[in-house]
């Protein structure tokens, strides 16, 4: 298979390097071009600052692109890029995104400038592949999204809901890699409110849960109740959900149906098993779960799997009353390696 080339927007960024971490030996794209701010632009993206604990991979010899300049795209044309990843912020992303659709280049983005939008498919694969369409232009969700809707959809597939009601605890990494580097953060002095936070997961949630018709997403419909904070915690989105149900459930069944959340096609970022169940979750020990393994000294340049799976746990049933934690790799699955294996996902389809 040839590899696509593409290019990465955020060379700095946390989500950018955790792309450039994942995308610098995958077997099916080559970066091919890297775009950052102004003050990123003109530098060598081995010579940048690595963000990450991991260790810095072997980054291709590229001097960073300015997002902003007026030939940007016509560099982009002549790099022969085909594929791009966006990890801008969102008020950057609504622009120059589309200047790339534009183009004829199509855009995997991690921003949410785009999400929910007509003839731009925001998909979990394993949950709504059948919201897929052909397009150019195609978005990643919420990092919080992932630990609640992909438990919430094996439910939903047996019964239908009344309403769901999330808790959720937000790592420090969730608003980019500064928090990672502030005494006062590290030390428990961090702002808990995380503003719009609540609103989106929860438009999400119901939006990837819908139905397709025509290319229309019609929401589901239950009651939500969905409140987010941040805390101290460096990595790792943990979420506390209650599901009400229309039916009466036992708990071996739910376990059945967590089991089979998997997608059809054998892809890269694909993990052994969607869902990893554990009777207690472990914010530190189960951080990069591959589905089947945990692992405290991950290479995610080369195992594209860890930290890709959605650990579960304390999961308690009492008649129609369903709960459960949830808890992932908010910079991996939730960002970096979710819009990767969504671009599998799409690039796979289409061949």
């Amino acid at each position: 298979m040839s590899r696509r080339s593409c290019l990465i927007l955020g060379a700095s960024g946390l989500v950018g390097q955790r792309l450039q971490q994942r995308l610098v030996e995958h077997p099916m794209f080559k970066i091919s071009a890297i775009a950052g701010s102004p003050t990123t632009a003109g530098q060598n993206l081995q010579d940048l600052p690595w963000r990450l604990k991991e260790a810095k991979p072997d980054l291709p010899n590229l001097v960073v692109l300015d997002v902003n300049s007026d030939d940007f795209v016509e560099q982009c044309r002549q790099k022969n890029i085909e594929i791009a990843f966006s990890a801008l912020p969102s008020e950057i992303a609504l622009v120059t995104e589309k200047k790339l659709v534009d183009a004829g280049i199509v855009v995997f983005s991690n921003a949410s400038s785009y999400r929910r939008k007509t003839n731009v498919p925001m998909i979990i694969p394993e949950i709504n592949p059948h919201h897929f369409h052909r397009s150019m232009h195609y978005c990643a969700t919420n990092c919080t999204l992932i630990p609640l809707a992909i438990p919430v959809s094996a439910i939903a597939k047996i019964t239908p809901i009344h309403s769901v009601k999330m808790r959720s605890e937000q790592a420090l990494s969730g608003a980019g890699w500064n928090l990672l580097y502030d005494a006062k953060a590290l030390g428990g002095r961090v702002e808990p409110h995380i503003e719009g936070e609540a609103e989106k997961t929860a438009q999400e949630l119901l939006h990837v849960l819908g139905e397709m018709n025509d290319q229309i997403i019609s929401p589901a419909e239950f009651d939500l109740d969905v409140s987010c904070e941040r805390i101290s915690r460096q990595d790792g989105h943990q979420v506390f959900v209650e599901v009400n149900t229309v039916k009466p459930l036992q708990i071996e069944e739910i376990i059945d149906q967590f089991n089979q959340i998997e997608l059809s096609q054998e892809l890269p970022s694909k993990p052994y098993n969607t869902i990893h169940c554990v009777e207690r979750i472990d914010t530190a020990k189960h951080l990069w779960s591959d589905g089947q393994l945990f692992t405290n000294n991950p290479n995610p340049s080369n195992d594209l799997k860890a930290g890709m799976a959605i650990v579960v746990g304390d999961l308690k049933v009492e008649d129609n009353l369903v709960t459960f934690s949830a808890y992932s790799h908010n910079t991996i699955r939730g960002a970096a390696g979710g819009v990767v294996y969504l671009a599998e996902f799409v690039m796979n389809f289409d061949s």
